[in-house]
């Protein structure tokens, strides 16, 4: 059986953010959520697609998921040299700190997985996510598996 080539204006539906919010120190993005109705209890995010990547440039080299157990606990405390990083929240809601490492500049974010949002972190921005449920669990998708890692206490 041939397959047909994908529809241009379906890929772009289905990959593209819903909306594009530039912050004080990155930049977020609403995804969207596909439903069939002829499958009814499932949905979709798209989390990375190479035809409508999220930001230019930006190389998905390597990706893990994060599980922090228990409400107030941390992950990150630290900025990244090179290294890019999107985080895509899968179960719970986060409170993300970003700051400026030379001009100290902070930004708190509030991430709600219910709200289908995606956060940027560029190099050079420290950051910080505290789980604000009992169980909260992100993918990371970042340009490097490099540990370019220089650890900075924000939260």
């Amino acid at each position: 059986m041939k397959s047909s080539p994908p529809n241009k204006n379906l890929i772009s539906l289905r990959s593209k953010p819903f909306v594009v919010s530039k912050t004080k120190l990155s930049k977020t993005f609403t995804m969207q959520v596909r439903k069939n109705p002829e499958k009814p209890g499932r949905s979709i995010k798209d989390v990375w697609d190479i035809r409508k990547p999220l930001l230019k440039d930006f190389e998905n080299n390597y990706s893990y998921i994060v599980t922090l157990r228990g409400k107030g606990n941390i992950a990150g405390n630290h900025y990244h040299k090179n290294k890019q990083e999107l985080i895509f929240p899968i179960m719970g809601n986060f409170t993300v700190l970003l700051e400026n490492i030379e001009s100290k500049e902070r930004e708190v974010i509030s991430l709600e997985v219910t709200k289908h949002q995606v956060i940027y972190f560029p190099s050079g921005i420290a950051h910080a996510i505290r789980a604000e449920t009992d169980r909260a669990i992100f993918l990371v998708i970042a340009t490097s598996a490099e540990g370019d890692v220089v650890q900075y206490k924000i939260l």
